[in-house]
């Protein structure tokens, strides 16, 4: 350092220089340091201010609901909207603003002049005001300008698509007002047509651009309508999502069915994206905060060809029968097929509902939107007489004892019981029942009698407790009714012998759904195992791949075991053949060559305040094949004729196609490996 400072003292002309430039170099970077922090930081600091994020909520794509076939019945498909990007018009904006104001000041100055002449003087600073662009007058003007240039655009595009559009002018202004950062719709759902012609012809247009949205589609329609369920528009945060979103697109949210029990599964994560915007509104830049996550996909157990099947056979009486169906595997629980009519088309409740279509929804003797094969209660009748014959059965009741049925003192062709004072009518013919003919015949008198005698009302209550009725049975949907069954308490004071008379014929007290009665049919059918209904089988992620396993429900999972003698259901069982094979059985109309079905027919009274009958209710309850039990078929219409002429056709039907499934089933097994079954944890 000391020879740096002699150097400089010898006058050393390059070193001085050197020293000299170094020193001027360190003071233009002080001074440029003082410009941006002292002098421009103001105007950086403004700039800031004048800029802003706004957060925007991206829906994540909805998993699909395939069948047990992987069959898509709940699915996605892309929409296309065409949409204005205001931000590539902002130069349109401002030079038709730049157009618009210069004519404006040249006829007011053409005004002031006019006015200045007629008054014969020059106006004062004050007066000249009224002839000026105030601020006011600009922003309007620029609010002209822009819909102008924007509604000249749409009428242009509705002409290359040819399609009259037009702009709603309050509808443009709120959105650019309040949403000018994100994309202006002008026309949604374009059809294969519209997009091709835009893409011929538009492709050009400064500020028109596709922008593509997935749209919940139900492919089938109306098909599984109750299982699925339907959509409800909902954009708000699910849980574990950040809550504050300055703008968020739309998405839906299940409100009842599958949609509603997996919406946390379906719906996936939603993604997030920040926009910088300037101080007008405009967007600048965008990122992306957070991936959006696609919803996983739920496998059902339904089949949908055997649900299709019985929904045919369940519209015989007319696409506005109120009915229900119910096909449930007696030894997994799988729900195969599960019926509701009439239905809604869950596709409405996304896209629209047609005209009329949505006053359905309303009407108070349809009820469309309840699922009659679990969310209502409906008096079972004579269903629920294989239930009385077995608790009569396990408290000493000899089935091939014989009870007389006498005759009805007014229809002597008809039978009649005597409860105490009360006569009812038994519409079996008199004559001598032991259990198997008092099934196929449907003899009220026979279960009456037996079912005060042997074990009374406290041993139907018990075993109907272990079928579990009512009491639901979990299914994710959103639609169950538990039923109506009176406690041990209930019937221990103020019972009579007529309430359990009631109950014996499935009448008074007493109530289930479709669903509840399958149950109980396929514990009969397979041995006296309770099973769970299972109505979903998986569910997998969107990417099998790569991507952790499938969450697998489990299968035939027990609920209650009956603890009954096999020969007692065995008895009942046989008994529930003869219904179908006999000639004389009430359930004949259900018959299935090569296909042994055991079944029971039921009708059953709805009864007013008055006790006036004001509808009937229809059932055929079964099971087949008889020697291997594999399947338990329930139908129920309301306002039938007869369980045996009304229900017990449609479930032919629905054996027909049983049967030919486990037919090819069968061909298929043999002539192709097995499948890999999903992963599990």
């Amino acid at each position: 350092m000391m020879m740096f400072f002699d150097q400089l003292r010898r006058s050393d002309l390059r070193l001085r220089s050197l020293a000299w430039g170094i020193f001027a170099g360190l003071l233009m970077l002080l001074v440029g340091l003082w410009w941006i922090q002292i002098v421009s930081g103001r105007d950086y600091e403004a700039n800031l201010q004048t800029q802003a994020f706004r957060t925007v909520r991206v829906p994540a794509v909805r998993g699909m609901i395939t069948d047990r076939n992987g069959v898509p019945l709940a699915e996605n498909r892309p929409v296309y909207n065409i949409c204005l990007y205001l931000e590539e018009l902002r130069p349109s904006f401002d030079a038709a603003f730049t157009t618009k104001a210069r004519w404006v000041r040249t006829n007011l100055q053409a005004q002031m002049v006019a006015e200045e002449h007629r008054l014969g003087r020059v106006l004062t600073p004050a007066e000249q005001k009224a002839f000026t662009l105030t601020l006011n007058k600009r922003n309007a003007l620029r609010e002209e300008a822009r819909f102008a240039v924007a509604s000249n655009i749409v009428f242009n595009l509705g002409l290359q698509l040819q399609q009259p559009l037009s702009l709603d002018a309050d509808r443009f202004l709120r959105h650019y007002r309040a949403r000018l950062y994100v994309p202006y719709p002008v026309l949604a759902d374009l059809n294969d047509q519209q997009v091709a012609r835009f893409l011929e012809q538009s492709t050009g247009t400064i500020g028109v651009d596709l922008e593509m949205q997935s749209v919940r589609v139900y492919p089938h329609g109306a098909t599984a309508a109750h299982v699925l369920g339907y959509l409800k528009f909902d954009d708000s945060s699910a849980e574990g999502e950040d809550a504050s979103f300055s703008y968020r697109f739309p998405d839906y949210r299940g409100l009842v069915g599958v949609e509603a029990g997996y919406d946390k599964e379906l719906r996936g994560r939603a993604g997030a994206k920040s926009i910088l915007v300037n101080n007008l509104g405009y967007r600048q830049a965008e990122s992306v905060w957070s991936e959006v996550e696609p919803g996983q996909n739920v496998r059902l157990a339904l089949d949908l060809h055997i649900q299709q099947v019985a929904e045919k056979a369940l519209a015989v009486y007319g696409p506005d029968t109120r009915g229900a169906a119910v096909v449930m595997d007696v030894h997994s629980g799988d729900i195969v097929a599960m019926v509701s009519s009439p239905a809604i088309d869950p596709n409405h409740f996304v896209h629209g509902f047609p005209l009329g279509e949505g006053q359905r929804l309303n009407d108070q003797r349809l009820r469309p939107l309840i699922n009659r094969a679990t969310q209502e209660n409906y008096p079972p009748g004579s269903i629920f007489k294989p239930l009385v014959g077995l608790a009569a059965l396990e408290s000493g009741l000899d089935p091939e004892a014989l009870y007389r049925v006498q005759p009805h003192p007014i229809r002597p062709h008809h039978g009649c019981i005597y409860v105490r004072r009360r006569l009812i009518e038994d519409l079996a013919e008199p004559g001598d029942y032991d259990l198997r003919r008092a099934i196929l015949r449907s003899s009220n008198a026979y279960f009456i009698n037996n079912g005060l005698r042997f074990g009374g009302i406290e041993a139907i209550i018990k075993l109907s407790q272990r079928f579990c009725l009512g009491e639901r049975a979990g299914l994710p949907t959103r639609q169950e009714a538990k039923g109506i069954l009176p406690t041990l308490t209930q019937v221990s004071s103020g019972w009579s012998d007529g309430d359990t008379a009631n109950i014996c014929i499935g009448q008074g007290h007493v109530a289930v759904t479709p669903l509840q009665m399958a149950v109980m049919t396929a514990a009969i059918a397979n041995g006296g195992k309770v099973m769970w209904p299972r109505l979903v089988n998986h569910v997998e992620p969107p990417q099998l791949e790569s991507a952790p396993p499938a969450k697998v429900q489990p299968l035939g999972r027990v609920r209650n075991q009956l603890g009954l003698s096999p020969q007692h259901l065995a008895r009942v069982r046989e008994a529930m053949l003869a219904d179908v094979e006999d000639p004389h059985g009430t359930g004949t109309q259900a018959a299935v060559s090569g296909y042994r079905i055991s079944g029971k027919t039921g009708t059953a009274q709805v009864m007013n305040t008055r006790n006036q009958v004001t509808d009937l209710i229809t059932w055929f309850v079964s099971f087949a094949p008889y020697e291997q039990p594999k399947y338990a078929v329930v139908v129920m219409v309301e306002s039938g004729a007869a369980g045996g002429s009304t229900c017990a056709p449609i479930a032919r039907e629905i054996y027909l196609a049983l049967r030919d499934w486990d037919h090819a089933s069968k061909l298929a097994a043999a002539n192709y490996p097995r499948e890999t079954p999903p992963r599990t944890n």
